[in-house]
Formats: C-alpha cells, structure tokens, sequence
C-alpha cells in the first residue's frame, strides 16, 4: 500500500488527525477557470516576500514486480541546483553530480533491516538512469527544479521504460533505442513536496507552486500566503487559480485545521500545522497540505483513503534552513 503521508509528511502531520473531526470540515466551491494563468491577488502586495525554495521532491507510482515509488529531488546548492534519485522509499537517494551520464540504480540499497528473506513482496527491479542537464534552464529567483532544456529517464533491465521526465526526454528515447516502439510502464505522479526557507519579519509571504490532482486534469497554480492581520489575528489562505479557496484567521488558536474545496468537480482536502512555526525553536516549521480524494463519498483519515490516497501537493516553510 502507499501512503503520500508516508512519503513526504513531517510526523506533526501525520499526527494532528487527532486534532481534526470529519465534523468540522467545510466544504466549498473552486472550479478551475479558463487555461489562462492568474496570479494571487493577496500575493501583488508590495509588502509581500517570496519565500526561498529549498528543494522540490516530485514523486511517482509505478507498476513493475511490485508497486515502486520514484522520487525526484531537485535541491540549491553552493554549485547550483542538485539532482537525487531513489528507486524506493527506503533506498538511498543517488545523487547525480554531473551534469550529463548515466549510471545504474540497483535495488536494496536501504537500510538492510527493512527487508528480510520471508518477505512477500519482492524489491523492485533495478534500473538504469540517463540524464542530461547541460542546457537545462532554471528560474534563478524560483525553484531548483529546471523549466526546459532537460530529461530524466530511467530504463528497466528489460528495456522498459519506467520514467520519462523533461522536454527532451522524448527525443532522448528515440534516439537511445532507434526510434523502436519501447514499452512504457505507467508512471502516476501522487505527490509533489516544496520546501522553503522564508523571513518570520516579513509582513506577507506568498509561495506559489504547480499541481495537477487529477490524472489527465488540467495543471492548476496553487498560493499559499501568510499575513499578520487586524488585532493580532493572522491570516492564512490558499488560493487556486487565483482564486481564494480557504482563508483561516487568529492562527496561534487555529494552528492547526482543515477544509475541503471542489477541483474540477472533485473534493480537495486542504490541510494545515504551524503549530511548529508559532510554539518551537528555529527552523520552526509550518506545513500546508492539499491532497486529492479518492471518491467523492471517502472521508478524510479513514484507513482505506489512506491506503490509495489522491495526488497530494505539500509545502513545508521554515524560518531557516533546517
């Protein structure tokens, strides 16, 4: 079974379940608009800061011997922006550190304890990963994750296709394997993580990050803001499209909360803990959750949601780099 919370949820999040009822949800309407991309109205403010990415983690459900989950991360770092791979949620990440090559990803390179003989389920297959980010282009004031000019593609030993991801990864397959009809495993994006650094002094902060929550659906822009407002209220919103689909005030008593919204007709639970931004020491951590419904008749938190849970878009925001 897999779990996004599993994935990619600080523990404070997976554990505020408690702190939340079924009863208290609220539902709204956000129905997406045209094509046309809007920006946040609340994040045009003048006093509004925007926060620095740290990393951004896109990951994958993929069907081979067994369920695997492929993770990506894009991180900063002194020498530019950094590429890892992992084939598993134990694995250890690879980490690319050149620009252009391939090398093999081999299965099992976790912790050794998490796998034993009697297991049922068998390690997912290794694969061989290509990459090219000699032209890749990169937003400098934005993501680490690259615009254009890219591919990432992981091959399994029985010339398979498992991940194709860049704008060039499509050439990059045809020319590797002659313009043969290779086969294609399925690949399902179910979760997306985006880490920032922001200042606790500045007087708004907006972090604006792309999701897509339905397989096949239209990519959607999400905001999420953070404002001192009137009387020592503070505001939190996540706006959709440029749309205000939830708004939460006097956050150091509603630290924690959840709404649900409508996505092209489908339930979105909307999620937040800044119990560790307001009540703990630097880094300090408050973490925003969308994650699509499987069913429109689910509820949040039951177990077998959690088993086949929708595509999940998490963003983590901290006072310093932790």
């Amino acid at each position: 079974m897999v779990s996004a919370s599993g994935l990619l949820l600080p523990s404070s999040v997976r554990g505020f379940a408690s702190c939340i009822g079924d009863g208290a949800v609220r539902v709204g309407a956000c129905t997406a608009p045209s094509a046309t991309r809007t920006s946040t109205s609340s994040s045009s403010s003048s006093s509004a800061a925007g926060p620095s990415t740290l990393s951004v983690t896109a990951s994958y459900r993929v069907a081979l011997v067994s369920p695997t989950q492929l993770r990506l991360t894009w991180a900063h770092s002194p020498l530019g922006p950094t590429l890892s791979f992992s084939l598993s949620v134990s694995d250890r990440p690879v980490l690319v550190r050149r620009r252009r090559g391939s090398c093999a990803v081999p299965s099992g390179s976790g912790d050794d304890d998490v796998e034993s003989e009697s297991s049922a389920v068998p390690p997912p297959p290794p694969l061989a990963l290509f990459w090219d980010l000699t032209a890749a282009r990169f937003d400098a004031a934005a993501s680490p994750e690259p615009l254009s000019g890219y591919y990432v593609v992981a091959v399994a030993a029985s010339e398979e296709v498992v991940l194709a991801v860049g704008d060039l990864a499509e050439e990059f397959v045809r020319a590797k394997f002659d313009g043969s009809q290779i086969p294609r495993a399925r690949a399902t994006p179910f979760a997306r993580g985006e880490r920032v650094v922001v200042s606790s002094d500045a007087a708004a902060i907006t972090h604006t990050a792309r999701a897509r929550f339905a397989e096949g659906g239209p990519e959607h822009e999400v905001s999420v803001g953070c404002a001192p407002g009137g009387g020592g209220g503070d505001e939190l919103w996540v706006s959709i499209d440029g749309k205000r689909a939830v708004q939460a005030r006097r956050l150091r008593w509603n630290f924690r909360g959840n709404q649900t919204v409508f996505v092209d007709g489908a339930p979105v639970d909307v999620m937040w803990d800044l119990h560790g931004w307001w009540f703990r020491e630097p880094p300090g951590c408050a973490v925003v959750m969308l994650r699509a419904r499987s069913a429109l008749e689910s509820r949040l938190w039951l177990e077998e949601e959690a088993a086949a849970p929708g595509f999940s878009l998490v963003v983590q925001a901290f006072k310093t780099p932790p």
